[in-house]
């Protein structure tokens, strides 16, 4: 892809916050379906044929009957037939037109082995290795320029309220990285769940995504676009709170100037219990926000990768503006650490762009997801009303998703123990 301009940045430079990152609207994408802005036409070959070119695997995750004994190709593009986490959950028709082929699985399609967004560019370039050490080195920074600025309802902080579209391609959209650099990203057990999942959304047709059974989103579903449509924000001096959702209502309130208790398995606000959103703490340097997430549970995201309950993030929020100091949007920038679940801290950055004041709109469209697809021998199958079903009740907190597939799809693979502590609990 284009590595293109970059993102616009805080014009001082910082110990933590405003390092430029590449451009991630390159118009090249990596492999997925057709329809929308950035999906193209994103097919090298199709119906099993090989690119011109490139040079297959032996078994790759279309052909393979045990993916765990696949775990030395897993870093290469190949394996999944240089396709995008996209472009793997598109096989089927997850996005509109399948293009698995006409042998499926073994005639899935490629994607482009020569485009990709590097590694390089998500990891963090800050050097902190927790979200506390971060927080902390802003907290300094913004104290050592005189802050953190104090405001109150008599002095108000920026006015950011409105609805804002997030309209910037991530590269955790799935679209523009391969699926083995998204795989490099993480340690080796999360690895073995990432082409887990691949594995059984290109390969048996089994996805189970969370929004199909009305299960929660998560926490990483709020950088997702298929997770999300306007975000309602609203600030005062207490609090700034964004509202934002499609299949389930996603709730970020920052509470500003308050303190994590730091006793107990995470630092946290209310009681030693992970929350879907984790809780957040924050300050003002001047017309920026900084905000610091913890206490949030493990969860999965479908086309992406699943995360711990270690999981943490500093978040960076700032206005863009016009020329004549209209706010056109919110500058959002993100690092997120998890020891369990990455190598080392990651990074995202978006631009949400303002699209409407709060009373310019209709009201939030609060979301209840009423289930009506269950997952029947292992595939998320439609029930009518009026029926009755056999049902066994998931662990909600022991990777429900992976209980399914390792019942019904995954007998007599090589399936190694888990290493270590890598549950929800």
């Amino acid at each position: 892809m284009s590595a293109g301009a970059a993102f616009a940045q805080d014009e001082t430079e910082s110990v933590g916050r405003g390092a430029p990152m590449a451009n991630q609207q390159g118009e090249t994408v990596v492999g997925a379906g057709t329809g929308g802005a950035f999906y193209g036409e994103a097919i090298a070959a199709r119906n099993g044929e090989v690119p011109e070119g490139v040079e297959p695997l032996e078994v790759d995750i279309f052909t393979s009957e045990d993916f765990y004994a696949d775990e030395e190709l897993w870093s290469d593009p190949r394996y999944f037939r240089c396709n995008s986490p996209m472009g793997l959950e598109s096989q089927w028709g997850g996005y509109g037109s399948e293009i698995i082929g006409d042998d499926p699985p073994a005639s899935g399609a490629w994607g482009f082995c020569d485009a990709d967004y590097s590694a390089d560019n998500i990891v963090s370039p800050y050097g902190f290795a927790t979200a506390e050490e971060h927080y902390n080195a802003l907290m300094e920074e913004t104290v050592a320029n005189g802050g953190p600025t104090e405001y109150s309802f008599d002095n108000m902080p920026p006015d950011w309220n409105g609805r804002y579209n997030d309209s910037s391609e991530n590269w955790f959209w799935g679209r523009i990285i391969q699926a083995s650099t998204e795989i490099s990203l993480l340690t080796p057990e999360y690895q073995k769940r990432a082409v887990q999942m691949h594995y059984h959304q290109a390969n048996t047709n089994a996805a189970q995504w969370q929004s199909q059974y009305c299960w929660p989103e998560g926490f990483l579903r709020r950088w997702h676009e298929h997770a999300v449509r306007d975000h309602q924000i609203l600030t005062n001096p207490e609090v700034m709170q964004i509202l934002t959702g499609v299949a389930d209502n996603i709730l970020t309130q920052v509470f500003i100037g308050r303190e994590f208790n730091m006793e107990g398995a995470v630092p946290r606000l209310g009681e030693d219990v992970p929350r879907w959103y984790g809780e957040t703490i924050g300050f003002w340097d001047d017309e920026t926000l900084i905000t610091w997430t913890s206490n949030i549970q493990g969860w999965t995201v479908h086309a992406g990768f699943e995360f711990s309950n270690q999981m943490q993030t500093v978040e960076i929020y700032s206005a863009n503006r016009d020329d004549d100091g209209n706010v056109t949007g919110i500058h959002h920038e993100a690092i997120f650490y998890d020891p369990e679940a990455l190598n080392e801290p990651i990074r995202m950055v978006r631009d949400l762009e303002k699209i409407g004041e709060l009373v310019e709109s209709d009201p939030y469209i609060f979301v209840n997801c009423v289930q009506t697809i269950f997952p029947m021998d292992g595939y998320a199958t439609p029930v009518s009303p009026g029926a009755t079903i056999e049902y066994t009740v998931p662990d909600m907190y022991g990777r429900p998703w992976a209980q399914i597939w390792e019942e019904y799809f995954e007998e007599g693979m090589t399936r190694p123990e888990a290493e270590g502590l890598f549950g929800f609990d």
